[in-house]
């Protein structure tokens, strides 16, 4: 009998094979969706201690207090990516994989196969070995493990079980929950899940141009009451933007592509180092900046239309939107007054378009700005009779866009500015200035 066997072996009791109860399995799927792994991620700075602890006792042989928990959180920190290839530890590894190859310990083995798919790298010497003592040892997994290898027999390749996993995802109309019903129960887990969403997203990259296809990786990448997948985000979110280098999808399509992106990440104008956006291209990025350049200009423009009943409208809709049209503004951001910040909020409230406010009160209190940027300069329109100003982006002063909060009558007292009433040719007056 191998050592862990003995750690785990508490008397010669054996429960009687009784019928699962209803509730019981129920229960258990609870437990297993909110705690899904068998081994707990230790604390980054408790690591070295517990492989240097469980180093020591496999020198010494000493193995007195030891528990299995320990020795499964050691296993875990040992392979993680800082000392699953130090040399200092080879002889730790080499205990761990015979141990494997030895046991009759369901738990131990329950734990080493989580550490393997979290630790797994495609052609790594620890994946390597890993894979190979959990093979020998495969008619002595726990059931969960069994049922995994069955369902998903490439799982214990050290080379092509990652591709293996994608290939699978392709044929399931809902990836999440297909791997979870073939016990795989944090599809977004880091290690073999890594490698299989990147396959998985390459094996998707040529038909994304359809709708099918963009809402089953939107859906993979953002399960419903899941937090969305943060790493290898930025190469879904690269390969879902491809496609339309050279063309605009349906005004629809790129509103939902829009919104959900930004709902996962947040906008990446506010936020443009969160884990969803960092490692994207700024030709790719790009395309992304000008649908939300257009959907904040339309946006600003159906709220304000809501809220002020004014006949002037109607000819600033149209020059603002063919300005866009033409590719002639770089970027846009809104600002809305309260009453327009809460019609925003709840035209928008499933589908999240950013925005931020004016906060001055008073006579200005229900005016909204546009804010824009159209080669250097920085324009800014506003509602209820507010006058066009433009801005050279190099004066200092001229108002950033994609702030929390913006004052309009300060912005009316910055110097350099050159300002017009909505009156006569104020369209030709602003291609003038552009």
């Amino acid at each position: 009998m191998s050592l862990f066997a003995k750690l785990n072996r508490s008397n010669a009791y054996r429960a009687p094979n009784l019928a699962v109860p209803a509730d019981l399995v129920a229960a258990a799927e609870r437990v297993l969706s909110r705690w899904p792994d068998v081994v707990a991620d230790p604390p980054e700075n408790d690591r070295e201690r517990l492989v240097m602890e469980m180093l020591r006792r496999v020198e010494r042989w000493d193995w007195r207090g030891v528990r299995m928990s320990f020795v499964a959180s050691a296993a875990r920190a040992l392979f993680d990516p800082e000392r699953r290839s130090r040399t200092a530890l080879k002889s730790l590894r080499r205990f761990y994989y015979e141990e494997i190859e030895a046991t009759d310990s369901k738990s131990f083995l329950a734990a080493m196969m989580s550490v393997y798919l979290g630790s797994y790298e495609p052609e790594a010497p620890h994946t390597v070995a890993l894979a190979r003592a959990l093979t020998s040892a495969r008619s002595r997994l726990d059931a969960r493990s069994q049922s995994l290898v069955h369902g998903i027999p490439q799982v214990l390749d050290p080379f092509r079980g990652a591709e293996a996993i994608a290939a699978l995802m392709l044929q399931m109309p809902d990836a999440w929950h297909g791997l979870r019903s073939l016990n795989i129960r944090s599809p977004h887990a880091p290690g073999i899940m890594d490698f299989a969403h990147l396959a998985f997203v390459r094996r998707l990259a040529g038909k994304l141009d359809r709708p099918a296809e963009i809402d089953r990786l939107l859906r993979w990448l953002k399960p419903e009451g899941q937090s969305p997948r943060a790493t290898g985000a930025a190469a879904a979110i690269e390969a879902l933007l491809t496609p339309w280098r050279d063309r605009d999808p349906p005004e629809a399509l790129q509103h939902d592509l829009t919104t959900k992106l930004v709902g996962y990440y947040d906008d990446p104008r506010v936020k443009r180092h969160a884990s969803g956006w960092a490692g994207v291209s700024e030709e790719l990025l790009s395309i992304l900046l000008r649908w939300l350049t257009g959907a904040n200009i339309k946006f600003f423009l159906e709220i304000v239309s809501a809220v002020e009943d004014s006949h002037m409208w109607a000819p600033r809709e149209k020059f603002w939107l063919g300005l866009y049209n033409q590719k002639r503004i770089d970027a846009a951001w809104v600002a809305f007054s309260d009453d327009g910040a809460r019609l925003a909020n709840e035209r928008s409230a499933n589908k999240p378009i950013p925005f931020g406010r004016q906060i001055v009160g008073g006579r200005r209190s229900n005016t909204s700005l546009l804010i824009l940027k159209v080669g250097r300069k920085i324009l800014v329109e506003g509602s209820h009779s507010y006058r066009i100003h433009v801005f050279d982006e190099r004066n200092p002063h001229a108002p950033k866009l994609y702030q929390p909060s913006y004052d309009c009558d300060a912005i009316l007292r910055i110097d350099g500015a050159q300002a017009r009433v909505h009156l006569g040719d104020w369209q030709g007056w602003v291609l003038e200035r552009i």
